[in-house]
């Protein structure tokens, strides 16, 4: 719909790109490279999802090699955390996902740790610049593969806005927050922060409420986010969320740039950036306002769920069963998933019971058991 011009302009991203060390550490590595699958090659970020690579060099290694093609990604040199896919030269990376299949040659790798798109392109193309503007300001875009173009946490005054490539044209439409974009249309915006996005082939354009999410060894650890669920951008919650017990902080778009912490269990008002923040063991419902900073934990009827630490489990990692025991006769044990659905629920009986782990998928659950004396929230791993 809307026709590409490649120039030679350089394409900014919102705001000043801020490197923090928190950021996770993106590499790329495979059989299909020069470091093989014993090696790493570190991409680059400015904000800890967006990463990219230049000139990394292709070449498939011969057959009967005994050497594994293709390339994958992977989070702090490790493979507890890694993504590929069966398509190239773009798709969608998924968790321990299939080798991508790159061929020969010389590409510019980009990835997104938050949705998992990547693209290989060949080096030196340089894309459109796409702006939006009204309301007294500009913002610029950032682009992976020259169509799709986002700007993260965007805070638009109440008006009508456009989008511009290439500092030509003026295209929008009356649909919001989605709709696919006209020549001398213009969008009727809210106030609000928004994650924005804009297809320069389809003139499709979306805005989004920005991504408030917890995260921490408090959680489950600080590589995994739970994102809040918002009606309005402003008020942000989550019920029913299983805390292991531990440092916490909220947080912006799964990244450091802005965050949230420095407060005191169970409500109170946080400051940016903020310390981490302790939140005892349990399960409660989460609201956060992320104007006010304003926050609450609490559990049903408004009571803290009393946690025992005198129940035990072991092994920890399980491959096939999970043994707990404990001083006091265990009368329910509930697992509970990292989204807060309760996946098993035992009536039990006894000092000790055993949970059959084989049936449950690779990651991080709960286990909630309760006694007469109290409830104890335990984290456990299935591997």
């Amino acid at each position: 719909m809307i026709r590409k011009l490649l120039t030679y302009c350089a394409v900014f991203m919102v705001g000043t790109a801020i490197m923090n060390a928190q950021n996770p550490l993106i590499s790329i590595l495979g059989g299909s490279t020069s470091v093989d699958w014993a090696g790493d090659l570190d991409m680059t970020t400015t904000d800890g999802v967006h990463y990219t690579y230049s000139g990394l060099v292709v070449e498939i290694p011969l057959a009967g090699s005994g050497v594994d093609a293709g390339v994958k990604f992977r989070q702090d040199h490790g493979w507890s955390v890694n993504w590929g896919a069966a398509t190239f030269p773009s798709g969608t990376g998924v968790l321990n996902g299939a080798n991508i299949p790159a061929t020969n040659g010389t590409w510019d790798v980009t990835f997104d740790i938050s949705t998992g798109a990547y693209t290989f392109s060949a080096p030196g193309v340089v894309f459109d610049t796409v702006t939006l503007t009204g309301g007294g300001i500009t913002a610029s875009f950032s682009t992976l593969d020259g169509i799709n173009y986002f700007a993260d946490n965007v805070t638009l005054g109440e008006g009508d806005y456009f989008f511009s490539v290439n500092a030509e044209g003026q295209w929008g439409s009356t649909g919001f927050p989605t709709g696919t974009a006209t020549e001398g249309g213009l969008i009727s915006v809210p106030a609000n922060a928004y994650n924005i996005t804009f297809n320069t082939e389809t003139g499709a354009y979306a805005f989004n409420y920005v991504t408030v999410s917890i995260t921490g060894d408090g959680l489950i650890n600080w590589n995994t986010d739970v994102d809040l669920e918002t009606t309005d951008g402003v008020t942000y919650t989550k019920m029913d969320q299983a805390f292991a017990g531990g440092e916490i902080k909220f947080r912006l778009n799964h990244q450091w740039a802005v965050s949230w912490g420095s407060g005191t269990y169970p409500s109170g008002t946080l400051t940016s950036p903020g310390e981490n923040f302790v939140v005892p063991a349990g399960t409660y419902d989460v609201s956060f306002n992320r104007t006010s900073a304003e926050f609450a934990f609490t559990t049903e009827a408004g009571i803290e769920v009393r946690v025992k630490n005198n129940i035990m489990v072991y092994p920890n990692p399980a491959t096939s069963v999970w043994n707990f025991s404990g001083n006091d006769e265990i009368t329910t044990l509930q697992v509970v998933d990292i989204t807060g659905k309760t996946i098993l629920t035992q009536n039990v009986g006894a000092q000790a019971t055993t949970v059959n782990a084989a049936g449950f998928a690779s990651g991080v659950y709960f286990a909630k058991v309760s006694t007469a004396t109290g409830v104890s929230m335990l984290r456990i791993v299935k591997d």
